[in-house]
């Protein structure tokens, strides 16, 4: 038998009009023509983009463009800006093209930072997201600046999944409000916490005055792991630890430490020590840096010198693999310098690992430190009286949890052998 296959029409239907079929393929022709033309516009536009590593410091600010070559004008049509800028295009728009910088956060999207004088008189740059076809998936304001008034700025730092914003305002006083973004898979933006420096960092005015006396900012430390406290050995003196950022990403970072001691009323730095990441230990990643604190009690390492200590915690995330640490490092005087004379001592730790049920095993010590009439160099010995608690839990033959703990004292010597304690 032979199969015919015939047309629609043959059988009644309606004969399709030529001319309407023909402009349907010229319209979706033009329409695939303008997509490539478009998306070719914006991969050429991303050429011509430099591009800065991350993680950075956002702080675009009216004071640097003076000269006319400090202008970059931007491909504002190939990079979309309409979407972000509703009124771009409108006549009573006052968008001025400045600057803009490419960033490498991911394989799945673009990022794109623009930035525009808004009028005369603000500046704002934004942070875009875009797909692979030059849409817009997202945006976030990463800075600002205003003159005239002169009452509000904005600052980001900028990292692999994050961006961390500060905005600072003047009124009667200073405040800086942080707010922290996450940067998602797939370019999404979203907003995780806001919080008010003013509130959150004691000594808050002491400490920023000891930054800008160290030439840092705010956002190039890890404010909520900064800590000060009153030096009990001297009036008017302030002990501030300033974790400075040196790299960080999505679940990490590093950071170099900055041990100083302060007048608590000129905020002028009197003693000061200084660690890179390579060798002080503070580091965050599957093992979380999670607290630092200070340790006045009374080190009394000479009659005449007393020692203060800098406690860093870390702890592990697996439920199954237990970890905790938590190292003291201790410091005196040494003319205009704090001299480190107890490096990383490990006074508290846990280890162990258990199936997530019952059983497991646990080890569990604590130590606590005195001062000895003994010396070495010099030097008060160091005695460590160390409680070490062993945890044994298992399954018994009735299918009960039995949990069995054995504990220990250990004491441990440490003498300081002309540099530090050992």
């Amino acid at each position: 038998m032979l199969s015919v296959l015939l047309p629609f029409y043959a059988f009644g239907g309606e004969q399709p009009d030529v001319e309407d079929a023909a402009s349907e393929v010229e319209m979706a022709v033009e329409v695939d023509t303008n997509n490539s033309a478009k998306i070719s516009d914006f991969q050429n536009a991303l050429k011509l983009i430099p591009e800065r590593k991350v993680p950075f410091i956002d702080n675009t600010n009216f004071d640097i463009f003076i000269e006319p070559e400090d202008f970059k004008p931007i491909n504002d049509g190939a990079l979309n800006i309409e979407a972000v800028y509703p009124d771009f295009y409108q006549e009573t728009s006052k968008y001025r093209s400045v600057m803009s910088y490419k960033v490498s956060l991911s394989q799945h999207f673009y990022t794109v930072v623009v930035t525009y004088w808004v009028g005369k008189y603000e500046m704002e740059s934004t942070l875009i997201n875009y797909d692979r076809q030059g849409n817009v998936i997202d945006h976030q304001l990463v800075a600002y600046d205003e003159i005239g008034k002169g009452q509000t700025i904005t600052k980001s730092r900028i990292s692999e999944h994050a961006i961390t914003s500060q905005h600072s305002s003047w009124g009667l006083t200073k405040e800086i409000i942080e707010e922290e973004f996450v940067i998602n898979y797939d370019g999404t933006i979203d907003k995780l916490e806001s919080k008010n420096l003013n509130d959150t960092i004691d000594n808050e005015a002491l400490v920023l005055y000891v930054l800008k006396e160290m030439d840092l900012v705010p956002l190039s430390v890890k404010t909520d792991l900064v800590v000060s406290k009153a030096n009990p050995e001297a009036s008017h003196e302030v002990i501030v630890v300033i974790p400075e950022i040196v790299d960080e990403g999505e679940g990490y970072f590093e950071l170099n430490s900055h041990i100083v001691i302060a007048d608590d009323r000129s905020g002028k730095v009197t003693h000061q020590y200084f660690e890179t990441s390579q060798t002080n230990g503070w580091y965050s990643d599957a093992i979380r840096l999670r607290e630092i604190n200070l340790d006045t009690a009374p080190y009394r390492v000479t009659d005449d010198v007393r020692a203060f200590g800098v406690r860093v915690r870390h702890a592990g995330t697996s439920r199954v693999t237990q970890y905790q640490s938590e190292m003291l490092s201790l410091f005196i005087k040494s003319g205009d310098k704090l001299e480190k004379i107890l490096d990383k001592y490990p006074v508290k730790t846990l280890n162990g690992q258990w199936d997530g049920e019952c059983s497991g095993e646990f080890t569990d010590t604590d130590s606590i430190l005195m001062m000895s009439e003994q010396q070495s160099n010099g030097f008060h010995n160091i005695i460590l009286k160390t409680k070490v608690k062993t945890i044994t839990d298992n399954v018994s033959d009735d299918g009960e949890c039995n949990s069995n703990e054995m504990t220990a004292t250990k004491t441990t010597v440490l003498k300081y052998n002309g540099k530090e304690y050992k």
